[in-house]
């Protein structure tokens, strides 16, 4: 086989649940202990941090090794064009899940198939020698098929949108109706600025968060779901979602720091 095997896609194939949590903090130490924990993918925040590509593909190598399934989130998409040579760029540095935000349109995420799949799914370009396989084909033992390594990395990288506005819930069956497109995400506080709402939260973001998810269910399609609680885990996870996203670490740390200063300062 020339393709690693995408394990979160593996693991939902299973029915199994499936964790991960947003990498803001740019610290290949952060991600070993996620992989110790036992989380099962990593998401490289690159949308509201910045990183080099050395940075993305040292991050990558570090979850490879940690058994992380490497995701990367790429910069939003701008006037309905996502940013398709990062996700180029990203697969082939090594990352198996592309996420990109503010995907609108389904003209948007046929660009995003575009990019991310070789024909005749696609229109990516082929080499043989960068990261996006686990070795360099053709070698001394292995020859090269190109109709199979092709269907291998059009079989093993998963890409996924998130739907951030009215217009993207307005779409969303359209939008999932795309051959290529695996997952999709509901970003609350960005519907929220979008609509014009004053807050990130209630009844209007909550009834386009559930026509994400229905449509999702419909199109037999994946949707992961948001959150640093875990009992809302136990409660999506009953109602069949597998994808979890327990938030960022800089969140957490952020949190676990200010609750044990408080806490001690009390005293």
């Amino acid at each position: 086989m020339y393709a690693r095997k995408n394990l979160v896609k593996e693991k939902l194939e299973q029915g199994q649940i499936v964790l991960g949590m947003e990498n803001w903090l740019r610290d290949p130490r952060i991600i070993e202990l996620m992989g110790n924990a036992g989380y099962d993918f990593l998401h490289i925040e690159h949308e509201h941090v910045a990183r080099t590509w050395t940075d993305v593909e040292n991050d990558i190598r570090t979850a490879e090794l940690m058994g992380l399934t490497p995701l990367y989130r790429t910069e939003q998409c701008f006037d309905g064009e996502p940013p398709v040579n990062e996700i180029i760029k990203a697969i082939k540095v090594g990352a198996q899940i592309i996420m990109v935000p503010q995907v609108n349109t389904p003209e948007a995420a046929r660009k995003i198939v575009a990019a991310g799949k070789f024909p005749p799914l696609g229109r990516r370009g082929i080499a043989t020698c960068d990261r996006s396989m686990k070795a360099i084909f053709p070698s001394r033992t292995v020859p090269l098929d190109i109709d199979v390594y092709t269907q291998e990395a059009n079989d093993e990288i998963m890409l996924w949108a998130i739907i951030e506005t009215p217009e993207g819930v307005e779409n969303i069956d359209a939008i999932l109706d795309v051959e290529g497109i695996d997952a999709v995400g509901f970003g609350h506080q960005d519907y929220a600025m979008a609509a014009g709402l004053t807050k990130e939260t209630g009844n209007q973001v909550d009834m386009a968060r559930e026509k994400v998810f229905e449509a999702a269910k419909r199109h037999g399609k994946y949707m992961w779901w948001n959150t640093d609680s875990v009992e809302e885990v136990r409660e999506q996870a009953a109602r069949g979602l597998q994808l979890m996203l327990y938030g960022c670490d800089i969140i957490h740390l952020n949190n676990m720091l200010q609750n044990s200063a408080a806490e001690i300062k009390g005293l």
